[in-house]
């Protein structure tokens, strides 16, 4: 995998973690498993303060028009975030241009990934230990032990 895919997954990871709720992602990974989410939407960026129903591929005035894009640019790493997904899209192929299907591809287990990232640090932070639970001590620090 070249460097500049590798920045364009990292920047969108960054932006997902910190601009999408759990059931703002479940959404972006429904719409994108559809075949819908297109770069020419408001998807990525807009989503997580989308107010209506998901859409496929808009016109750009359209977009332009969509206030929860708009609202959705404020976020930290919004624009980048956007020009990344459009990045992630392009065939290095000559002759080829840039492919939903391909951002589609790419995205959808980026978005499965936080998805069960997520899942594991909500169990993780749950999990308290009761007071029979064993410790055992490595380094100087305690661990518990299930």
């Amino acid at each position: 995998m070249d460097s500049e895919l590798r920045r364009c997954k990292r920047t969108i990871r960054i932006f997902v973690r910190t601009a999408y709720t759990n059931e703002r992602l479940a959404w972006l990974l429904v719409h994108a498993r559809s075949g819908r989410l297109s770069y020419q939407s408001c998807c990525l960026v807009g989503l997580p303060t989308a107010d209506h129903a998901l859409a496929g591929k808009m016109t750009s005035e359209q977009v332009s028009k969509s206030r929860h894009h708009w609202i959705g640019k404020a976020f930290l790493g919004a624009d980048e975030a956007e020009q990344a997904l459009y990045r992630l899209g392009l065939v290095r192929r000559a002759g080829l241009d840039a492919s939903d299907e391909l951002r589609r591809r790419r995205l959808i287990p980026m978005v499965l990934a936080e998805i069960w990232q997520r899942a594991g640090e909500e169990k993780r932070s749950t999990r308290v230990p009761s007071s029979g639970t064993k410790m055992a001590v490595r380094r100087g620090t305690k661990t518990f032990v299930p």
